[in-house]
């Protein structure tokens, strides 16, 4: 081999190494570009993204600022988003992508009505008391709620549009725990006078599970109608799982006496409310007629009105609103009257023909809405055929010290001797209602008769002051 072949050999050999080498080195030298963190993540709707980033280097160098960013996420709406990152340096380019899924993750939110553990009649059937279901991007799924009962559970599921799915249990426990209700017909007090004998009034039983057990109450205890005291008769009844009530009634013997005789008329106003019907039950098991002046401040209680018609006592006009506004003119006042007037009619089938001023005839509040509306009134109502009724005695239930006592004392301190009495007293306080039994046990004791206003009861007026 020539010497020229050689060098030629030599020089070919020469530039095959530098290229390789020179390949070698673009590869192995070159830019460096990866993702920090998931490739690919998901996350819930509105969460806050935070991106992990990206890590540039060449030759063991942070390039960071030889990449670009390119994209966002959305995190307030589904979807599926990417992030690029793309590293430039001389000819060199490389990009590395991050994919984003926005989903719904969070489970609806499921609410149960009522107690999540419930007892139910052995033979009963659970009445479902009710559920909410809301989820953060469907809303309100009640409607979609789905419920089994399975193994004494019953078990509610819901399931949102994107899958996510939410139980809840109630535990449904079949047993009698509740002891019958007793309820006595005349109330857990009774008055008679001595002679007189004791005829029960009657009694019923009830329970939960079982229903009517009236006929298995047993009464035990006796009343000697013929000396005064306090007499106890209980009345006991148990169910079939032993579950028992146990009532007394108080029989009390009182004695007439010979210092009072007169007549007393128990009038109550501003009702019917919320203590009317217990009031209504104390006069029926002491047998005593009374007058209710009404009014419309508490509509749900208007049943009441009928109940005390029914009861066989006097019903009688207040006001419909009790507003001071009513005596702005005669017709304010004959609006509002009328009014009331329409609702007694309705429960009771009469129209009255009784009514009592609210404040009275001789109030003076009416001063500010009309000079004279009073003595108008007066004439007007009188003209019409209407009779109205002031008072003897104030019991005090709406005065400021109210107590019990207060009220009792009252009627002991004005009541006395022979004579006719109108009481102004009040079916909406509860004092009066606690005190009723006592003041009628008083006045029984001390001879007087209880009626109800009619055309022969005294008409009490005040003198007018307006």
């Amino acid at each position: 081999m020539s010497s020229k072949t050689k060098k030629i050999i030599i020089l070919v050999v020469c530039i095959v190494v530098a290229i390789l080498n020179g390949i070698f080195t673009y590869f192995l030298a070159s830019p460096m570009l990866s993702l920090k963190g998931e490739k690919k993540l998901t996350i819930n709707l509105n969460s806050e993204y935070q991106d992990a980033g990206f890590e540039a280097t060449y030759l063991g160098r942070k390039i960071d600022k030889n990449v670009t960013k390119k994209g966002q996420v959305d995190t307030a709406k589904l979807g599926t988003y990417t992030i690029t990152y793309v590293l430039k340096k001389g000819l060199y380019e490389k990009e590395v992508t991050r994919t984003i899924v926005v989903k719904d993750l969070e489970k609806p939110v499921l609410e149960l009505k009522g107690e999540k553990k419930v007892t139910v009649c052995p033979k009963g059937e659970y009445k479902e008391e009710g559920y909410t279901a809301t989820d953060n991007v469907d809303g309100d799924i009640t409607d979609k709620v789905k419920w089994e009962n399975k193994d004494q559970k019953i078990i509610y599921t819901v399931t949102d549009a994107a899958g996510n799915k939410v139980t809840a249990e109630r535990e449904i426990v079949y047993q009698d725990t509740k002891a019958p209700t007793i309820k006595l017909t005349g109330g857990n007090t009774y008055t008679i006078y001595v002679g007189e004998t004791f005829k029960e009034p009657g009694y019923t039983a009830t329970d939960e599970c079982e229903g009517d057990l009236t006929k298995q109450v047993k009464v035990s205890g006796t009343v000697d109608g013929s000396k005064t005291g306090s007499y106890k008769i209980t009345y006991e009844v148990s169910d079939k799982e032993a579950n028992k009530a146990v009532v007394t009634r108080t029989v009390k013997v009182v004695e007439k006496q010979a210092t009072g005789g007169g007549i007393v008329y128990l009038t109550f106003d501003d009702g019917p409310g919320q203590y009317t019907e217990k009031i209504l039950s104390i006069l029926k098991e002491n047998n005593v007629k009374a007058s209710f002046f009404v009014t419309n401040q508490f509509p749900k209680y208007q049943s009441m009105i009928k109940k005390e018609y029914e009861d066989g006592h006097t019903v009688a006009i207040h006001t419909y609103s009790h507003s001071w506004s009513i005596y702005d003119s005669v017709d304010s006042y004959l609006n509002d009257f009328n009014k009331m007037d329409k609702i007694v009619f309705e429960q009771t089938g009469e129209h009255p023909k009784y009514f009592r001023f609210p404040g009275g005839s001789s109030n003076t509040v009416s001063r500010k809405h009309q000079t004279g509306i009073m003595t108008k009134l007066a004439q007007v109502m009188t003209d019409k055929g209407y009779i109205y009724f002031d008072w003897h005695v104030d019991c005090g239930d709406t005065h400021k010290n109210n107590t019990v006592s207060y009220i009792i004392s009252n009627i002991k301190k004005y009541v006395r001797g022979n004579g006719s009495y109108i009481i102004l007293m009040h079916d909406i306080k509860k004092n009066t209602m606690q005190a009723l039994p006592d003041i009628i046990a008083y006045l029984k004791n001390n001879g007087y008769t209880f009626k109800a206003l009619d055309d022969n009861a005294p008409v009490k007026h005040f003198k007018i002051a307006n």
